[in-house]
This record gives C-alpha cells, sequence and structure tokens, in this order.
C-alpha cells in the first residue's frame, strides 16, 4: 500500500509507539473539546463519600446542582458529535489488528501470503498521461487494467478523487471486464485500488462498483486457488480496509474451516486472523479438533503469534475448553513474559479470562505472581487486562492490583474512560482500596467532572454510569455525578443504544441506593416512581419454591439453607424466602426473633408485602428483631479467601442500613458437606450475625431433619 494511504494508520502507530494511544486519544479530546465546549460543566470538586475514604474538601451541593448538574451537563450530552472525532476513535480500536498484521509481515513465512507496504510495478505509472481522454468502451480488458493501474500509480504523486466524474468511465469499463482478467491482474487491480485516497464511505459510486465486482470475481475463483492464493486475496482485501463487508473474507474462512485439523502452524495463525477481521468463527467447525491441533503446533509458534491466536479467539468469542490447551498457552506466556509486545499479552489475557475453568484457578494466580516484575513496562491497555485476567474466576492478587491501581491513580488524566470504568470495576469486585493509594476513588471521581471528559462521556455514557455504580457500590456517593447519570438526557443517550440494553439494571440499582444511603435533602435528579417500578418488575430475582423448574445452583442452596433454617427456628412458617432489597439479583431468608432470641412468626403484614418493594422491617411489631441471612454462593467471595466480592459486601451494608441483622451462609464451609457439619456451619455464622438464642436449636434440628428423610424413604419406597 502506497505511503498517503497509510499515513493515519502509521501516523497514529508512530505516536503510540513514542507515548501511547491513551496519550493520543487525549491529545483528541482535548482539541475537539476546545473547539466545541465552554467550561461550564456538570460538578465541582466535592462529593459526598461514606465509609471508605477520607474526607476533603468541597463545595457546597447546591452551587454544584444548580450550576452545573441540572444545567451545565445537561447541554453537554445533548449536543451531536463531529463525526471526524467518530473516526479518530474507530483508528485507535484498528491498531490491534494492525498490530498483528505487522506481525506476520515480520515473520518470513508470511512473506508470500500477505500485502507489504510496496506499490505495484511503477512503470505504469508512465502511462497515467495518455490516459485523458482515452475511449474506455473501445479498449481490451488488458489496456482498461493497465489504465487503472497507472492513473493509480499517478495518485501518489497527484491524489485524486476516485469519484470525480473524469474517472467514471475508466471505472465503469473496468467492473465490466474483471472477469476477463488473470488472477495476476485481480491481484494488482486490487492493490492499485488500495493507491487512491480513502472515499468518504464504502458506498460511493465508483468505489462501489469496483470493489463489489472484485468481490464477486474473487469469490467465484476461491474454489481454484489454494490456501496460500487464498491468503494473499484475503490480504489485499484487509489492506483496503474490506475484510467486514466482503462476501470473500467470509466465504474464506468458512471454506478453510473445515480444514483447520490438518493445518500447518502458519496457515492456523492466519486462518485465525482473518476469522478474527470478519468476527466469525464457523460454527461447523469442530473445537476439539481445531484445540487439538492448536496444542500439537503450539511449540512452534512465537508468542507473538499466539498473541494472533488468541486475538481470532477472542475477537470471535469463540472461548478455549481444553485444559490442555489452556496449560499449554499459560506455561508459554510464563516462559517469555520478558519479550511478550503489550498488544499480544493482551490479547493472551483477554482469552485466559474467559476461558480459565474454575480448576485451574491456581495456575491464573500463579501468572499473576509471574506479571508482578513485569507492571512497570506495560502500558495502561495491558495493564488493564492484567487486573481483569481474574476477574470471572475472582482470582485476586493482592500486590498485582494494588500496583495497577496506583499507577492509575497517578496517571489517571491520560486514561480512557472505559480505562477508568474497567478498573473501578475490579476494584469494587475485589472490594478493595489499594493501600499505596487510598484515595483512588477520589481521584475517579475528580477525574469525571474534567471538562476534557464531556466528549468521551457523549460516546460511552454506559461507561460513564457504570463507573458511578460502582463508586456507590463502594460507598462512595459522589451527588453531582449521580445527579447527572440520573438525568433525562443520559438516560436518553442509554436508551438509544441496543448495545446498552441492559443498563436498565445499573440505573435502578443507583436510584435504589439513593434511597437506601443517599442524603435526605438530595436535591439532584431521581428515576421517576413509575419508571422505577418498571424496572424494578423487570430486573427483580426469582423467588425460588419446590415448584420452581430447572433451579439455578443457587436457588437450590437457598432452598436447602431454608430448610436447615426452619428446621432450627421450630417451622416453616419462621422464615421466608424474599427479595428485601429488590434491586440486587439474588433473594435472601428472613426471620424474626424476640428480644430474649426465642424465634417468633413472621407478621403476615411483612409477607404480604409487594415482591417489587422495599421491605423494611415492620414498624407496627414492637419487640421484634429482624435477621437476614445471604446464602453466599459460588460468586459471593473472592477466591480462596472469606473475603465477599464489592456487589455482596453492598447488600451487606444495605440490609443492616434497613434494620436487619446480617449474617453470609459462605458456600465453600456449608457446601459437600454431611448434615451435621453442615448444622454446624448454620449454627456458627448465626451465633455471629444474627439474634437467634442458638442453644439446642441443632441438635433438635438434627432429628428432625433425619426424621423427614426416614418419612420420605418409606412413602417412596
Amino acid at each position: 500500500m502506497c505511503a498517503h494511504r497509510l499515513w493515519p494508520t502509521v501516523q497514529a502507530l508512530g505516536r503510540g509507539l513514542i507515548t501511547n494511544r491513551n496519550e493520543i486519544i487525549q491529545q483528541g479530546v482535548r482539541a475537539y473539546n476546545v473547539q466545541n465546549f465552554n467550561s461550564g460543566y456538570l460538578g465541582g470538586q466535592g462529593y459526598q463519600q461514606q465509609n471508605v475514604v477520607p474526607g476533603s474538601d468541597s463545595l457546597t451541593w447546591s452551587q454544584r446542582v444548580t450550576h452545573n448538574s441540572r444545567g451545565g451537563f445537561s447541554k453537554v450530552v445533548s449536543r451531536s458529535l463531529h463525526c471526524g472525532n467518530v473516526f479518530f476513535v474507530k483508528e485507535f480500536q484498528d491498531l490491534e489488528n494492525e498490530h498483528a498484521h505487522a506481525i506476520l509481515r515480520s515473520l518470513p513465512a508470511y512473506s508470500t501470503t500477505t500485502v507489504g507496504k510496496d506499490c505495484p510495478d511503477s512503470s505504469y505509472y508512465q502511462h497515467a498521461m495518455y490516459c485523458s481522454g482515452v475511449d474506455w468502451e473501445k479498449c481490451s480488458a488488458q489496456e482498461v487494467a493497465d489504465g487503472f493501474i497507472a492513473m493509480s500509480q499517478l495518485c501518489r504523486h497527484q491524489p485524486m478523487d476516485l469519484e470525480d466524474a473524469q474517472h467514471s468511465s475508466l471505472c465503469g469499463e473496468l467492473t465490466k471486464k474483471l472477469t476477463q482478467l488473470s488472477d495476476q491482474q485481480l491481484l494488482m487491480i486490487l492493490s492499485s485500488l488500495a493507491l487512491w485516497p480513502q472515499t468518504s464511505t464504502s458506498t460511493t459510486p465508483n468505489f462501489l462498483s469496483l470493489w463489489n465486482r472484485l468481490d464477486q470475481v474473487c469469490t467465484q475463483r476461491m474454489k481454484k486457488w489454494d490456501m496460500s492464493q487464498m491468503f494473499l486475496v484475503a490480504d489485499h482485501w484487509y489492506a483496503l480496509k474490506l475484510s467486514k463487508l466482503s462476501t470473500y473474507n467470509v466465504q474464506m474462512t468458512k471454506i478453510l474451516g473445515r480444514r483447520v485439523g490438518s493445518m500447518e502452524p502458519t496457515q492456523l495463525v492466519q486462518y485465525l486472523f482473518y476469522a478474527n477481521l470478519s468476527r466469525k468463527l464457523e460454527p461447523f467447525i469442530v473445537m476439539r479438533e481445531l484445540e487439538k491441533r492448536l496444542t500439537e503446533v503450539l511449540e512452534h509458534v512465537s508468542i507473538e503469534e499466539l498473541g494472533v491466536i488468541a486475538m481470532g479467539f477472542f475477537k470471535t468469542q469463540t472461548f478455549l475448553k481444553s485444559e490442555k490447551l489452556i496449560d499449554a498457552i499459560i506455561d508459554k506466556t510464563q516462559e517469555n513474559l520478558e519479550f511478550v509486545s503489550d498488544a499480544s499479552l493482551c490479547a493472551i489475557l483477554k482469552i485466559l479470562r474467559k476461558s480459565v475453568p474454575g480448576t485451574r484457578w491456581k495456575s491464573l494466580h500463579n501468572l499473576l505472581e509471574s506479571l508482578k516484575p513485569q507492571l512497570p513496562r506495560l502500558n495502561h491497555m495491558c495493564l488493564l487486562q492484567v487486573a481483569l485476567v481474574g476477574n470471572n474466576l475472582l482470582v485476586f492478587h493482592g500486590d498485582v492490583i494494588n500496583a495497577i491501581a496506583t499507577r492509575f491513580a497517578s496517571e489517571v488524566k491520560s486514561l480512557r474512560l472505559k480505562d477508568i470504568e474497567r478498573i473501578t470495576f475490579a476494584l469494587m469486585l475485589y472490594n478493595y482500596i489499594p493501600p499505596d493509594c487510598p484515595d483512588i476513588f477520589v481521584k475517579i471521581a475528580e477525574e469525571l467532572r474534567q471538562k476534557e471528559r464531556i466528549s468521551e462521556i457523549n460516546m460511552y455514557p454506559k461507561s460513564f454510569v457504570s463507573c458511578v455504580v460502582y463508586l456507590v457500590n463502594m460507598g462512595i456517593f459522589a451527588l453531582d455525578l449521580i445527579s447527572a447519570a440520573l438525568q433525562p438526557s443520559m438516560l436518553s443517550l442509554l436508551s438509544k443504544n441496543s448495545n446498552y440494553s441492559d443498563m436498565g439494571r445499573e440505573v435502578n440499582e443507583l436510584d435504589w441506593a439513593l434511597e437506601l444511603e443517599g442524603p435526605a435533602g438530595y436535591p439532584g435528579y431521581r428515576l421517576d416512581p413509575e419508571s422505577r417500578f418498571e424496572l424494578t418488575k423487570k430486573y427483580i430475582a426469582r423467588v425460588p419454591s419446590r415448584s420452581t423448574r430447572d433451579p439455578t445452583h443457587q436457588e437450590k442452596l437457598i432452598l436447602e439453607v431454608q430448610d436447615k433454617l426452619a428446621a432450627m427456628l421450630g417451622g416453616t412458617n419462621f422464615v421466608t424466602i424474599t427479595n428485601v432489597l429488590p434491586h440486587v439479583q439474588t433473594p435472601d431468608l428472613v426471620f424474626c426473633t424476640s428480644n430474649e432470641g426465642d424465634p417468633v412468626e413472621l407478621p403476615s403484614e411483612y409477607l404480604d408485602l409487594k415482591p417489587a418493594a422495599l421491605k423494611y422491617p415492620c414498624p407496627s411489631y414492637g419487640g421484634l428483631q429482624w435477621n437476614a441471612v445471604i446464602i453466599g454462593g459460588r460468586n459471593a467471595f473472592i477466591r480462596n479467601t472469606n473475603h465477599l466480592q464489592g456487589n455482596v459486601q453492598m447488600k451487606k451494608r444495605q440490609l443492616s442500613r434497613l434494620g436487619y441483622h446480617v449474617c453470609v451462609v459462605p458456600h465453600m464451609d456449608y457446601s459437600r458437606k454431611n448434615l451435621r457439619t453442615k448444622l454446624a456451619c448454620l449454627e456458627r455464622i448465626l451465633k455471629e450475625g444474627s439474634t437467634l438464642a442458638i442453644d439446642g436449636r441443632t441438635e433438635s434440628a438434627l432429628v428432625t431433619l433425619k426424621g423427614q428423610v426416614v418419612q420420605q424413604e418409606e412413602m417412596y419406597g
């Protein structure tokens, strides 16, 4: 490809090597803001906080909400973005593919199946001066092709618009005569088309007719080509940035998908690169065979090629199941940590995060330990993937998260909004305040208020709202940011994007948190009651019963604990399963005792509360102690610890705020135990967190439950 066509990408890549991609985005964002926005923005310097971060100076709430949160930010989010800024952001989304392609180009094994930056044979250029005024309808296919190649090479010195009327005849005749050209001539036409300055869209008339017809001809001839020729033509489509639109790429990955089990290592790498571009692995591909072949060839590919493989899987949302392959990838990554590029390491960590099973959590923790010395050299994107790699399995490495969070806090101004949101999510998930930067949430809240973030918030409102929700989960109530997240213009932005279809859950959670933990005089935006009611009904958790069809593991655990607890309390009328917090995704067990600790039947007034209602202890029943039991299932605790993850910790905090005594049943102590041990586990947690006088109840429950088992055996034979 010629230099002037590559320049936007090369320029971005070059600047990315000098600094990093985050700083480049910031330059664009700042320039955009200077041109388009004044200094008025959504918030002042202060926020309300609870029990996590030390206090700081703040402006009064009235100053913030009247001048900025309701006014300035409302105007901002309703403004349209210049489309140029969207292209600017997309440029960096393509850097991953540019990096993967550069890896292939750098290795001799791919030299004959990939397209370099060299232009086609420049001897055609001298003929360009004779192309003006030619009647192309009277020319042969060879002459038309030579004329197009010559005019394309002229673009290197005299950039021209392909859509100019003077080129329409040439483009039209070339489109008609493509079928008469040889395979080599087709490749030269593809290369030449890439020399023209990019048109405004892929659907401008001359460009569209050319590439559509080229697509048809290449797809028709594909079955006659060997794999190397298929890859070479596919790479020309990549050079034209049409891989996602062309039929050729889709058909090629489909045809070659039946041969993945016998591909050579380099062929497998290149195939997965093009699968990544089409965002699809064909469903008929037998993953078992593909993973088996990858395991066989893994020792023959470099760590950078492994990055290309990993990107192919992750971008097609195809995750690994072979534990043997997963172990081999982790081992190869650990062996090459000193040499692997940031982009390749990012791709590998992404696929590991989605693929490593719970049985291999120690391998993931060992990888994090190995990564610790490498953290200072990694860029922001890679550091973020290191922070996220253990999230799915709740694998936590304190030193690693502390180091990453501390660096992010010190460099917060050069982070993307998405980076800020993701690191806030990781800290919330692990319920972790980094000891080397305990004020990180202060810095995050302050950064979200900066006017330089306006255009990013417009483009990625989900990231902004999610970040505010994660802060609230950690007990940080930045009231101006909450008001901005709940204002109608922001909710309108969220509702217009189909990718944000599940954001109603987070918005609902935010509004309920305000009611439970926010200040009484909060003057900012809230959801209107009807909207909140509808969202609560939509997302409220199912309350399981014995008749529930296909109960989840969590629901089975809740029902089992209910049985045991009912036996300890003296009957099923003493305990119920209910959504105390209607915005939380799992229900809890509730029971009452007297002030002396004796079980008391639940009041009918409480049992009659509507499912979507927030269930305060009934004030009309004095002398009762209200207890809530959280069932800490598989995802409630940080792996291999007794520490609650962030959402469960928030739930416990909010239940206490309502007036409940709260205890948590840890699944790792309760599950896979005999009846006596399970009851002993319940006895321990009830002693620690409830008001129940437990003496003698465990043995009584054991007798009751064993009797029930005998009765069932007699009944069913």
